[in-house]
């Protein structure tokens, strides 16, 4: 038995799930094998002592494997792990490995690899999640690799800014398909006819979703080599839910686990890989991420995926305390007496000489030619002062003019832009997710998930995604209606080769591990999964993530406002505004924006003059099985007429669809969305539990004809009665305009504890705001004591 079989067997999984190991050896189906149900955590071997130093201790869903020679990636879509041969020549070598939940992110760290998985389901939710993910990935479902034709990238007019250090060992290539341990020759490692187009018009996988989020909690796998080289489980830890984000220490003793929807973070004393123990849990921001720990072991910094502030952690070492650090988004292309919120803080990174800290991320109200919804950047820190490295826009600045012989833009700093404006968003860093530093190269490489890209960033610029040094387009066989990648959607991890020679990239919405040769543009690609759920709600799946199609959005896809389903913690100004030459119902990040000649203003429109009025980024997963309405103002009577009306207001082109609804590819393409938002994204996790003493209280009054809570969300309609009521006014903000209307769509109360800001206007910050200043506003609550609006609040959060 070769040693990833002997690692399945010991996972008990079957072992027809080792996918041809490259050992020579061979086990029939069912042939010593546990049942697929049997317990993660079995009997281990002896462990082997290793000497393999980590390629990189900051956690992603895609690492490089200490030798070098494979790589293991995070699928949280169909709850495995795989192992790939870095060759990435052929599906012949991949193994795929079960977990007890959705794997987010991985580290090798030589002598252990270290998952964390966000929740472990009940048997109740694993049903269900069960059935939507799909059967487990096998040999049989993976297509063919494809050698894709060698190409330079897509960006190339500028060399790479740091040339081999002096000292540092020259650049060669990857070990080739035969030093892979369990590559073979394959006959199908050149170009290959794609697989038959599947046949379209499924129907969603509907669920219950407060039964696909009941979960144990969070976990940290420990997974360790054996004698024979394998791997094998060796330590399991309980953590708070959704454990997300993962760093270690470089001495490897500790490791800072984010947790996102729990809103925690924990240090881990993993000195003993067997026994790893918590040290500390604390309270942070909403959706922490990434994680980046200084070289000295003893502060870490923490990226929200929603907000502009960083979480900095100090004595890791000791006992460990947060602080809030601020870190203003874009400050080189903030509109002058604007403030610009953030979003997408998916990942963090410190260089190598500790001086400088990177926060790729969405910058909600940054200026830039058609920027309505802001610019992708990366944010700097100078970690000594802890003030941004980026210079303040001042008024006239950045200033540009167009050359009569020109139509595009310069190259910086003479951007021939709108006077006064900052270049567009540049389209390969849209929706910023991973990130990887290459310390030989003093560069930084940033996965834009909506454009199918990666691009290779100066990290010795203040404002590094300025002026991508380079970058490449990682997807293809897009669809000719629909827009979206046949492959290479959606990068979400990437992993650097140990000489940085060669970048690694995992592409969610295609199931795509494609392999980057940096010094010539080749790239090659492995598919190591099929999607899971039915056709439409695949094609959904890469929609959602897809910011290309200008049907779907204008230069930004569904999951750039809704990542995980969940929201960009914003409220948005929507107003009739001026696009494609028409005069329509848009959204836009900030008022400042409303310039003249910015690809959204007419220059006869006087932007103090349009009307915007507050609209907050609701929870969409799990919130849209009931037919409708939809909107806050429950303006569209089903979900397919709110994704048409949100075609529009999201910038697209979408124009005169209403009529011939019934037929049409761009009428499909809310079809497909419809199918995926109802059976593809996942609910936050919720622990399964009784409630307490005081959240039971919580709910006495929550039910209670006093307090009328349920009057209007109705428990057996998902906490909503799906009308409009008249409600007073929050009180008028000058970012918003009054309107004239005050009849609202009662919202779900779905997944409440995790959503702040509420109401359409954010104006309430927290629950403990939101219950205390009501009133007789929404029920009443006026004549409810401390102790109790402090049990309704607690059972709000159970919801």
């Amino acid at each position: 038995m070769g040693s990833m079989q002997r690692w399945l067997a010991v996972l008990g999984v079957p072992a027809l799930l080792a996918i041809a190991c490259g050992d020579g050896g061979g086990t029939s189906p069912g042939e010593g094998s546990a049942p697929a149900s049997a317990s993660l955590a079995a009997p281990l071997p002896p462990l082997a002592p290793e000497s393999l130093s980590p390629i990189a201790l900051t956690g992603n869903a895609l690492a490089a494997a200490a030798d070098d020679r494979s790589l293991i990636v995070a699928d949280e879509d169909h709850e495995v792990l795989y192992v790939v041969p870095t060759a990435v020549d052929a599906p012949d070598g991949v193994v795929v490995l079960p977990m007890p939940g959705p794997p987010a992110q991985v580290v090798d760290a030589g002598d252990a690899v270290f998952v964390t998985i966000r929740s472990v389901p009940t048997p109740e939710a694993k049903a269900v999640r069960d059935r939507i993910k799909g059967p487990t990935p096998t040999r049989e479902a993976m297509s063919a690799a494809v050698m894709v034709t060698p190409k330079p990238p897509t960006s190339a007019s500028a060399p790479a800014p740091s040339e081999k250090p002096k000292g540092a060992p020259a650049r060669s290539a990857m070990p080739s398909a035969s030093a892979a341990p369990s590559a073979k020759p394959s006959a199908s490692a050149g170009p290959v006819k794609p697989p038959p187009k599947k046949e379209r018009g499924t129907k969603p996988l509907m669920f219950d979703p407060l039964v696909a989020q009941k979960s144990s909690g969070g976990l940290l796998l420990v997974l360790a080599r054996d004698a024979q080289g394998g791997l094998s489980e060796r330590a399991r830890l309980s953590l708070p839910l959704d454990a997300w984000g993962i760093a270690l220490t470089p001495d490897g003793k500790r490791a800072l686990v984010t947790s996102a929807w729990a809103a925690k973070l924990s240090v881990v004393d993993v000195s003993l890989r067997a026994e790893p123990r918590i040290v500390a849990t604390l309270d942070s921001a909403r959706e922490p991420r990434g994680v980046a720990i200084k070289a000295d072991g003893k502060t870490a910094y923490v990226s929200h995926l929603v907000g502009t502030a960083l979480t900095r952690v100090d004595s890791l070492d000791g006992t460990p305390k947060a602080a809030v650090v601020e870190l203003p988004a874009a400050i080189s292309r903030t509109p002058v007496g604007a403030r610009v919120e953030a979003s997408l803080g998916y990942s963090v990174l410190i260089s190598s000489d500790q001086r400088t800290l990177f926060a790729p991320r969405h910058a909600l109200g940054a200026e830039g030619i058609g920027s309505w919804w802001g610019t992708p950047v990366v944010d700097t820190l100078d970690l000594p002062s802890e003030k941004p490295f980026a210079p303040r826009r001042q008024l006239r600045s950045p200033t540009s003019k167009m050359a009569e012989h020109e139509s595009g833009l310069f190259a910086p700093p003479d951007w021939g832009a709108v006077a006064g404006l900052a270049p567009a968003p540049n389209r390969h860093l849209v929706q910023p997710r991973a990130a990887v530093l290459a310390k030989k190269r003093n560069t930084i490489f940033v996965a834009g998930e909506g454009y199918d890209s990666v691009a290779e960033l100066d990290a010795r610029l203040p404002d590094p995604a300025m002026r991508p040094v380079r970058s490449w387009s990682v997807g293809g066989d897009y669809d000719v209606y629909g827009g979206y990648a046949g492959y290479g959607g959606a990068p979400t991890g990437l992993a650097l080769a140990r000489d940085e020679s060669v970048l690694y990239v995992y592409c969610r919405s295609t199931f795509d591990v494609v392999r980057i040769d940096l010094g010539s543009g080749a790239t090659r690609r492995v598919r190591v999964a099929e999607d899971g759920l039915p056709v439409d709600a695949a094609y959904g799946r890469r929609l959602y993530y897809n910011a290309r199609n200008t049907v779907v959005s204008g230069g930004l896809g569904c999951a750039g406002c809704h990542p995980d389903g969940r929201d960009d913690g914003y409220v948005w100004r929507e107003g009739t505004l001026a696009a494609s030459y028409n005069m329509q119902r848009r959204f836009v990040a900030s008022r400042a924006l409303l310039k003249p000649n910015a690809a959204f203003m007419s220059e006869h429109v006087d932007p103090a003059k349009v009307e915007l009025y507050a609209r907050q980024t609701p929870i969409i997963a799990g919130r849209t099985r009931a037919s409708g309405p939809y909107a806050w103002h429950a303006e569209d009577k089903d979900l397919l007429e709110r994704l048409n009306s949100g075609f529009s207001l999201h910038r697209g082109g979408w124009d005169g669809i209403n009529d011939v609804r019934e037929a049409g590819q761009d009428v499909a393409k809310v079809d497909y969305l419809a199918d995926f938002l109802r059976s593809g994204l996942m609910p936050p996790p919720a622990l399964a539990r009784e409630l307490t003493d005081v959240e039971k209280q919580g709910k006495e009054i929550f039910v209670s004809a006093k307090a009328a809570c349920a009057s209007c969300h109705v428990p057996e309609r998902e906490l909503t009665d799906r009308a409009t009521h008249t409600l007073a006014a929050t009180g008028r903000s000058p970012d918003f305009s009054e309107e004239n209307g005050n009849a609202f769509r009662t919202p779900s109360l779905f997944f409440l504890s995790g959503s702040a800001p509420y109401f359409h206007d954010g104006s309430s910050p927290s629950l403990e705001d939101l219950v205390e200043k009501n009133g007789t506003r929404m029920g009443s609550t006026a004549h409810l004591s401390a102790d109790e609006k402090t049990a309704l609040v607690a059972y709000l959060r159970t919801l």
